[in-house]
């Protein structure tokens, strides 16, 4: 038996993201999440983690990588003898990953295999969405531009951007939430020369880790319901796995996290306390690492960080824990460190020099109000949760930023709960968060702001290269389908 090292005690739970299901109000979402789930261990010592596989491209040439995807209701097994059907890309969840160098084109062809309607009686159209890219507009994946059932499309993604950890996912207007839950997602690595001439861990030393909550029940059916204040599980997937275990050497390996939840929010970190270092968030590297014993992750944003596993002997685990679960949901993984091995690599003190946008180039400042939801709180529209006092409206344009411009937009949150916001076509730099300066892991490009409940936050961010439609949303899934999303208009 595998010895494991002392325990960090997690922190209460505090309101807004950070809640457990039984602690949810259904009164204005349609449906409770307490879903009981059966204990998941069969086997004391858990599961091997499953690493998803590197999609291959169906052809290379000197311009660009072009791959199939195809979207499938699939039987997989998650629970240990236990049949689970699912949304996946190729029949798994997360999907494929896709590896893409920057500034080399990939084109992605969808085939949309699903039924007319398909799990928790969501329709089967689909809408792929690559969270995080810096693409034109006809490829973002707007909410209408859906794909029926029985029919393709391709998408282009251009990579004109900086190096970063990216997803795919299925974004179809109102039903984001059970597609994605059902499992359609997947992650979208972009590298370049530069970070590959770093000496950072790398091959079978980079490993993604995809945090998903989900309900389970007894025959080993996921279970959606709906919840409008956001659907959160009582157990944890990694890259699909309950209770998963990496064996890993005594040396350092870089994670590629993402919080891949409808809701739930995370602050992680390692179980003997010890630090790691970030490397980056949403928008790839920052000037320098930075040390830290743990970070949070709101729905839809990601870190890259390294673990030095060096210190740790042999025979001995470490548990990558989440500070703000209990039960079910507070182990992440467990690390196994079963041999030695010759550490090549590094964390250089240098990674990226960033471009801080100028307060000087600001042309606009826009404003937006996130309220609505719980018990007929202030902006509550029949339990809607609403921008600017509106729901969404695909037809209606809410801001129209000039191309190549650069505006900062204010957050108000006047619900209680946290408001992750996404940001579409662009990535973004945060200025404040409840009038501070972000700490030091955030002060790079993001794509996703944490709007804290009662809270603000502003970002300043340009808009470059591509003109027309766009959204922003809140990334608690559930908000966003009832209806806190806006258009966005770049004109030219």
């Amino acid at each position: 038996m595998l010895k494991v090292l002392g325990a960090v005690a997690a922190a209460p739970l505090r309101p807004g993201l950070a809640v457990g299901a039984a602690q949810l109000l259904g009164g204005c979402g349609g449906g409770s999440s307490d879903v009981q789930v059966p204990d998941p261990v069969v086997n004391p010592e858990g599961a091997p983690l499953r690493i998803p596989p590197v999609l291959s491209p169906s052809s290379v040439t000197a311009t660009e990588d072009a791959y199939v995807l195809s979207v499938d209701e699939s039987e997989i097994e998650i629970l240990p003898g236990k049949s689970t059907r699912i949304l996946g890309f190729d029949g798994m969840t997360p999907g494929p990953t896709i590896r893409a160098r920057a500034g080399r084109p990939v084109t992605v062809s969808l085939l949309n295999n699903l039924p007319q309607t398909t799990l928790g009686g969501a329709p089967g159209e689909v809408v792929i969405h690559l969270h995080g890219g810096h693409v034109p507009s006809s490829d973002d994946g707007f909410p209408t531009d859906i794909v029926p059932p029985g029919t393709s499309r391709t998408y282009t993604y251009p990579n004109n951007q900086l190096p970063a950890t990216l997803w795919y996912h299925d974004h179809l207007m109102d039903f984001t939430g059970p597609h994605v839950w059902f499992g359609l997602a997947g992650l979208y690595l972009i590298t370049d020369d530069h970070e590959e001439s770093l000496g950072l861990p790398n091959g079978a030393h980079e490993v993604p880790l995809v945090i998903q909550d989900r309900n389970i029940d007894g025959d080993g059916n996921l279970v959606y319901t709906g919840n409008r204040n956001g659907e959160v599980g009582n157990t944890l997937l990694v890259n699909g796995t309950v209770e998963p275990y990496l064996r890993v050497a005594n040396r350092k390996y870089r994670f590629r996290v993402l919080n891949g939840s409808n809701m739930r929010m995370y602050r992680i970190a390692l179980s003997n306390g010890a630090p790691f270092q970030v490397l980056g968030m949403e928008g790839g590297l920052l000037p320098s690492p930075v040390t830290v014993a743990s970070i949070t992750l709101t729905p839809a944003e990601r870190v890259d960080i390294v673990i030095d596993f060096s210190s740790i002997p042999v025979g001995e685990s470490l548990v990558l824990r989440n500070l703000l679960g209990s039960g079910d949901t507070a182990d992440i993984v467990r690390f196994d460190v079963d041999r030695m091995e010759t550490d090549d690599s590094q964390v250089p003190a240098v990674l990226r020099p960033i471009e801080q946008l100028a307060m000087s180039d600001v042309v606009q400042t826009r404003s937006f109000t996130l309220s609505g939801g719980m018990m007929g709180m202030q902006g509550m529209m029949g339990g809607l949760w609403t921008i600017n006092g509106n729901p969404f409206d695909p037809d209606r344009v809410d801001a129209d930023p000039k191309l190549g411009t650069v505006e900062i937009w204010e957050f108000q949150n006047m619900s209680m709960m946290d408001h992750p916001v996404h940001v579409h076509q662009t990535m973004f730099q945060i200025l404040e968060i409840n009038r501070g300066p972000p700490p030091a892991t955030h002060a790079g490009w993001k794509d996703t702001v944490n709007v804290p409940a009662m809270g603000s936050a502003r970002i300043i961010m340009q808009f470059p290269d591509y003109a027309g439609r766009y959204v922003f949303h809140c990334h608690v899934l559930e908000h966003e389908d009832h209806v806190m999303m806006a258009r966005f208009d770049v004109i030219p």
